[in-house]
Protein backbone atom coordinates (compact mmCIF):
# COMPACT_ATOMS: atom_id res chain seq x y z
CA UNK A 1 0.00 0.00 0.00
CA UNK A 2 2.73 2.17 0.88
CA UNK A 3 4.51 1.94 -2.42
CA UNK A 4 1.23 2.38 -4.17
CA UNK A 5 0.57 5.61 -2.62
CA UNK A 6 4.48 6.55 -3.74
CA UNK A 7 3.77 5.45 -6.92
CA UNK A 8 1.04 7.56 -6.97
CA UNK A 9 2.48 10.88 -5.75
CA UNK A 10 5.45 10.18 -8.26
CA UNK A 11 2.81 10.11 -10.92
CA UNK A 12 0.68 13.48 -10.10
CA UNK A 13 4.38 15.53 -9.73
CA UNK A 14 5.49 14.36 -12.83
CA UNK A 15 1.75 15.23 -14.23
CA UNK A 16 1.82 18.76 -12.57
CA UNK A 17 5.68 18.83 -13.95
CA UNK A 18 4.49 18.26 -17.04
CA UNK A 19 1.28 20.65 -17.27
CA UNK A 20 3.75 23.33 -16.03
CA UNK A 21 6.15 22.77 -19.00
CA UNK A 22 3.04 23.03 -21.12
CA UNK A 23 1.85 25.78 -19.58
CA UNK A 24 5.58 27.42 -20.34
CA UNK A 25 5.79 26.70 -23.92
CA UNK A 26 2.50 28.04 -25.10
CA UNK A 27 3.39 31.11 -23.72
CA UNK A 28 6.39 30.88 -25.50
CA UNK A 29 5.44 30.23 -28.20
CA UNK A 30 2.36 33.55 -28.36
CA UNK A 31 5.13 36.04 -26.42
CA UNK A 32 4.91 38.44 -28.91
CA UNK A 33 1.04 38.62 -28.75
CA UNK A 34 1.42 38.78 -24.62
CA UNK A 35 4.14 41.11 -25.01
CA UNK A 36 2.21 43.42 -27.55
CA UNK A 37 -0.94 42.91 -25.20
CA UNK A 38 0.63 43.82 -22.51
CA UNK A 39 2.44 46.76 -23.52
CA UNK A 40 -1.11 48.31 -25.15
CA UNK A 41 -2.09 48.28 -21.43
CA UNK A 42 0.51 50.00 -20.11
CA UNK A 43 0.58 52.89 -22.59
CA UNK A 44 -3.10 52.88 -21.97
CA UNK A 45 -2.30 53.05 -18.50
CA UNK A 46 0.19 55.95 -19.16
CA UNK A 47 -2.34 58.23 -21.00
CA UNK A 48 -4.73 57.53 -18.83
CA UNK A 49 -3.48 58.26 -15.67
CA UNK A 50 -1.87 61.52 -17.01
CA UNK A 51 -4.74 62.52 -17.96
CA UNK A 52 -6.90 62.33 -14.75
CA UNK A 53 -7.62 65.56 -13.04
CA UNK A 54 -5.16 66.15 -9.04
CA UNK A 55 -7.73 66.49 -6.42
CA UNK A 56 -6.27 68.66 -3.20
CA UNK A 57 -7.60 67.73 0.83
CA UNK A 58 -7.85 69.95 3.41
CA UNK A 59 -8.18 68.65 6.63
CA UNK A 60 -9.12 70.04 10.18
CA UNK A 61 -8.81 69.02 13.79
CA UNK A 62 -12.09 70.14 15.96
CA UNK A 63 -12.67 69.79 19.87
CA UNK A 64 -15.85 70.44 21.19
CA UNK A 65 -16.26 72.85 23.73
CA UNK A 66 -17.15 71.85 27.07
CA UNK A 67 -19.36 73.42 29.40
CA UNK A 68 -18.54 74.56 32.99
CA UNK A 69 -19.00 72.82 36.29
CA UNK A 70 -22.54 75.15 36.44
CA UNK A 71 -24.11 73.11 33.94
CA UNK A 72 -23.36 69.64 35.98
CA UNK A 73 -24.59 71.14 39.36
CA UNK A 74 -27.86 71.90 37.65
CA UNK A 75 -28.61 68.69 37.18
CA UNK A 76 -30.93 68.16 40.76
CA UNK A 77 -33.18 70.38 39.05
CA UNK A 78 -34.02 68.98 35.82
CA UNK A 79 -37.37 68.10 36.39
CA UNK A 80 -38.57 71.31 36.62
CA UNK A 81 -36.31 72.47 33.80
CA UNK A 82 -37.94 70.10 31.42
CA UNK A 83 -41.05 71.95 31.86
CA UNK A 84 -39.64 74.88 30.42
CA UNK A 85 -38.28 72.73 27.29
CA UNK A 86 -34.45 72.75 29.10
CA UNK A 87 -32.54 69.78 29.01
CA UNK A 88 -30.30 69.08 31.59
CA UNK A 89 -29.81 65.63 31.60
CA UNK A 90 -26.01 64.81 32.05
CA UNK A 91 -24.60 64.10 28.13
CA UNK A 92 -21.63 62.39 27.32
CA UNK A 93 -20.67 64.59 23.91
CA UNK A 94 -23.39 66.57 21.98
CA UNK A 95 -20.43 65.97 18.90
CA UNK A 96 -22.78 63.84 17.30
CA UNK A 97 -25.72 66.14 16.88
CA UNK A 98 -22.87 68.86 15.11
CA UNK A 99 -21.18 65.82 12.83
CA UNK A 100 -25.06 64.69 11.53
CA UNK A 101 -25.92 68.59 11.01
CA UNK A 102 -23.05 68.76 8.92
CA UNK A 103 -23.75 65.51 6.85
CA UNK A 104 -27.18 66.81 6.17
CA UNK A 105 -29.14 67.92 3.68
CA UNK A 106 -30.73 70.98 5.33
CA UNK A 107 -26.98 72.05 5.97
CA UNK A 108 -25.73 71.58 2.34
CA UNK A 109 -29.15 73.44 1.54
CA UNK A 110 -27.86 76.37 3.68
CA UNK A 111 -24.12 75.94 2.13
CA UNK A 112 -25.23 76.57 -1.69
CA UNK A 113 -26.91 79.78 -0.73
CA UNK A 114 -23.45 81.28 -0.58
CA UNK A 115 -21.96 82.62 -4.18
CA UNK A 116 -19.76 80.25 -5.92
CA UNK A 117 -20.36 77.39 -3.21
CA UNK A 118 -23.25 75.70 -5.82
CA UNK A 119 -21.05 75.87 -8.83
CA UNK A 120 -17.92 75.01 -7.34
CA UNK A 121 -19.65 71.35 -6.12
CA UNK A 122 -21.17 70.37 -9.36
CA UNK A 123 -19.34 72.37 -12.07
CA UNK A 124 -15.55 71.92 -11.68
CA UNK A 125 -13.87 69.98 -13.57
CA UNK A 126 -10.40 71.55 -13.17
CA UNK A 127 -7.56 74.04 -11.33
CA UNK A 128 -5.53 76.60 -12.93
CA UNK A 129 -2.29 77.03 -10.69
CA UNK A 130 -1.26 80.45 -12.12
CA UNK A 131 -4.17 82.08 -12.03
CA UNK A 132 -5.55 80.09 -8.59
CA UNK A 133 -8.97 79.81 -10.26
CA UNK A 134 -11.26 76.66 -10.85
CA UNK A 135 -11.74 75.75 -14.24
CA UNK A 136 -15.75 74.97 -14.59
CA UNK A 137 -16.90 72.43 -17.09
CA UNK A 138 -19.27 74.86 -19.86
CA UNK A 139 -21.09 72.31 -20.86
CA UNK A 140 -22.88 73.03 -17.30
CA UNK A 141 -21.80 75.89 -15.69
CA UNK A 142 -20.90 79.66 -17.59
CA UNK A 143 -18.78 81.31 -15.42
CA UNK A 144 -18.80 84.87 -17.25
CA UNK A 145 -22.59 84.94 -17.78
CA UNK A 146 -22.88 82.85 -14.11
CA UNK A 147 -25.38 80.77 -15.89
CA UNK A 148 -25.81 77.23 -15.85
CA UNK A 149 -26.60 75.73 -19.22
CA UNK A 150 -26.61 71.78 -18.56
CA UNK A 151 -29.06 69.73 -20.18
CA UNK A 152 -31.01 68.34 -17.10
CA UNK A 153 -31.91 64.82 -16.67
CA UNK A 154 -36.33 63.58 -15.85
CA UNK A 155 -36.94 65.25 -13.11
CA UNK A 156 -34.17 68.07 -12.66
CA UNK A 157 -34.19 71.48 -13.79
CA UNK A 158 -31.54 73.23 -14.67
CA UNK A 159 -30.04 74.52 -11.49
CA UNK A 160 -28.54 71.77 -9.42
CA UNK A 161 -30.92 71.18 -6.44
CA UNK A 162 -29.92 70.96 -2.79
CA UNK A 163 -30.63 67.48 -3.13
CA UNK A 164 -27.83 66.97 -6.14
CA UNK A 165 -25.29 69.18 -4.10
CA UNK A 166 -25.67 66.92 -1.15
CA UNK A 167 -25.06 63.47 -2.55
CA UNK A 168 -22.00 65.45 -4.37
CA UNK A 169 -21.02 66.91 -1.17
CA UNK A 170 -21.59 63.56 0.87
CA UNK A 171 -19.44 61.47 -1.18
CA UNK A 172 -17.00 63.14 -3.15
CA UNK A 173 -15.80 66.09 -1.31
CA UNK A 174 -17.01 65.67 2.58
CA UNK A 175 -15.23 63.47 5.10
CA UNK A 176 -16.38 63.96 8.63
CA UNK A 177 -15.60 61.09 11.68
CA UNK A 178 -14.89 61.10 15.31
CA UNK A 179 -12.43 59.30 17.50
CA UNK A 180 -13.74 57.43 19.99
CA UNK A 181 -10.49 57.95 22.60
CA UNK A 182 -9.90 61.35 22.44
CA UNK A 183 -13.11 62.84 21.45
CA UNK A 184 -11.42 64.79 18.31
CA UNK A 185 -13.94 65.59 15.36
CA UNK A 186 -11.65 65.23 11.77
CA UNK A 187 -13.40 67.06 8.88
CA UNK A 188 -11.68 66.64 5.81
CA UNK A 189 -12.81 68.19 2.36
CA UNK A 190 -11.59 67.29 -0.95
CA UNK A 191 -12.12 69.26 -4.69
CA UNK A 192 -10.05 70.32 -7.31
CA UNK A 193 -8.94 73.60 -6.55
CA UNK A 194 -6.96 73.52 -2.86
CA UNK A 195 -7.93 76.81 -2.44
CA UNK A 196 -11.90 76.32 -2.25
CA UNK A 197 -10.85 72.91 -0.28
CA UNK A 198 -9.57 75.03 2.69
CA UNK A 199 -12.43 77.72 1.72
CA UNK A 200 -14.92 75.83 2.08
CA UNK A 201 -13.65 73.77 4.86
CA UNK A 202 -13.55 77.30 6.95
CA UNK A 203 -17.29 77.78 6.01
CA UNK A 204 -18.59 74.35 7.11
CA UNK A 205 -17.25 75.15 10.52
CA UNK A 206 -18.00 78.40 10.90
CA UNK A 207 -21.48 77.83 10.06
CA UNK A 208 -21.52 74.64 11.96
CA UNK A 209 -20.84 76.59 14.82
CA UNK A 210 -23.18 79.51 14.01
CA UNK A 211 -26.22 76.82 13.79
CA UNK A 212 -25.54 75.90 17.26
CA UNK A 213 -25.06 78.92 18.52
CA UNK A 214 -28.41 80.16 17.13
CA UNK A 215 -30.78 77.07 18.33
CA UNK A 216 -28.66 76.99 21.84
CA UNK A 217 -29.66 81.14 21.97
CA UNK A 218 -33.06 80.86 21.26
CA UNK A 219 -34.07 77.84 23.63
CA UNK A 220 -32.01 79.16 26.26
CA UNK A 221 -33.83 83.07 25.97
CA UNK A 222 -37.20 81.05 25.67
CA UNK A 223 -36.09 78.78 28.93
CA UNK A 224 -35.37 82.28 30.75
CA UNK A 225 -38.46 83.61 29.59
CA UNK A 226 -40.82 80.68 31.25
CA UNK A 227 -38.85 80.66 34.15
CA UNK A 228 -39.07 84.18 34.91
CA UNK A 229 -42.73 83.60 35.34
CA UNK A 230 -42.35 80.61 37.21
CA UNK A 231 -40.11 83.06 39.52
CA UNK A 232 -42.98 85.29 39.71
CA UNK A 233 -45.33 83.04 40.52
CA UNK A 234 -43.72 81.35 43.71
CA UNK A 235 -43.46 82.36 47.26
CA UNK A 236 -41.66 79.86 48.50
CA UNK A 237 -38.19 80.67 49.30
CA UNK A 238 -36.42 76.82 47.78
CA UNK A 239 -38.29 77.34 44.60
CA UNK A 240 -37.39 80.64 44.10
CA UNK A 241 -33.65 79.60 44.74
CA UNK A 242 -33.94 76.59 42.43
CA UNK A 243 -35.57 78.74 39.35
CA UNK A 244 -33.20 81.63 40.33
CA UNK A 245 -30.15 78.63 39.41
CA UNK A 246 -31.78 77.62 36.61
CA UNK A 247 -31.82 81.03 34.86
CA UNK A 248 -27.88 81.47 36.24
CA UNK A 249 -27.12 78.39 33.72
CA UNK A 250 -29.49 79.52 31.01
CA UNK A 251 -27.70 82.91 31.10
CA UNK A 252 -24.24 81.34 31.16
CA UNK A 253 -25.41 79.70 27.93
CA UNK A 254 -26.37 83.15 26.31
CA UNK A 255 -23.14 84.64 27.41
CA UNK A 256 -20.99 82.01 25.40
CA UNK A 257 -22.77 82.10 22.32
CA UNK A 258 -22.20 86.14 22.32
CA UNK A 259 -18.59 85.65 23.86
CA UNK A 260 -17.30 82.70 21.61
CA UNK A 261 -16.67 83.00 18.12
CA UNK A 262 -15.82 79.05 17.71
CA UNK A 263 -18.71 78.24 19.75
CA UNK A 264 -19.00 74.78 19.90
CA UNK A 265 -16.15 73.18 17.04
CA UNK A 266 -12.82 74.80 18.27
CA UNK A 267 -9.71 74.30 15.72
CA UNK A 268 -7.67 72.58 17.22
CA UNK A 269 -5.35 71.95 13.54
CA UNK A 270 -7.15 74.39 11.70
CA UNK A 271 -8.05 73.52 7.77
CA UNK A 272 -5.04 74.35 5.31
CA UNK A 273 -4.60 75.13 1.24
CA UNK A 274 -2.58 71.34 0.67
CA UNK A 275 0.55 72.20 -1.64
CA UNK A 276 0.49 68.55 -2.86
CA UNK A 277 -2.34 66.08 -4.36
CA UNK A 278 -4.40 63.94 -2.38
CA UNK A 279 -5.59 61.59 -5.41
CA UNK A 280 -4.96 60.22 -8.47
CA UNK A 281 -2.53 57.81 -7.24
CA UNK A 282 -0.96 57.39 -11.33
CA UNK A 283 1.77 54.80 -9.83
CA UNK A 284 -0.74 52.66 -8.73
CA UNK A 285 -2.85 52.95 -11.82
CA UNK A 286 -0.27 52.62 -14.37
CA UNK A 287 0.55 48.89 -12.43
CA UNK A 288 -3.07 47.83 -12.07
CA UNK A 289 -3.55 48.46 -15.67
CA UNK A 290 -0.43 46.74 -16.82
CA UNK A 291 -0.73 43.34 -14.35
CA UNK A 292 -4.53 43.47 -15.82
CA UNK A 293 -3.04 43.49 -19.25
CA UNK A 294 -0.31 40.91 -19.07
CA UNK A 295 -3.38 38.47 -17.42
CA UNK A 296 -5.42 39.34 -20.10
CA UNK A 297 -3.06 38.34 -22.52
CA UNK A 298 -2.01 35.11 -21.03
CA UNK A 299 -5.72 34.38 -20.94
CA UNK A 300 -6.06 35.08 -24.42
CA UNK A 301 -3.15 32.60 -25.57
CA UNK A 302 -4.51 30.10 -23.58
CA UNK A 303 -7.85 30.30 -25.57
CA UNK A 304 -6.21 30.57 -28.51
CA UNK A 305 -4.27 27.68 -28.01
CA UNK A 306 -7.28 25.35 -27.35
CA UNK A 307 -9.36 26.95 -29.24
CA UNK A 308 -7.11 25.75 -32.30
CA UNK A 309 -6.35 22.89 -30.82
CA UNK A 310 -10.01 21.49 -30.91
CA UNK A 311 -10.67 23.29 -34.08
Amino acid sequence: MIEDKEIQNSKSYIGDDLNFRKFIKILWATKNEILLITSFFAIFSVVLALNLTNYYKSVALLAERSGSGLQGNLAQFSGLAAAAGIDLQPSDSKAPKAIELIKSRKFVKHLISFEKILPSIMAAKGYDSETKEIIYDRKIYDPDKKLWVRKPKKNQSVIPSFLEAHEEYRFNILSISQNKSSGFITVEVEHVSPIFAKEFLDLIIKEANEILRKEDMEDSQQGIEYLSKELSKNSFIKIKDSISTLIEGQLETQMKTKVYKDYFLIKIDPPFVAEKKSSPSRALICIFITIFGGLMSILYALIKHYFYKRN
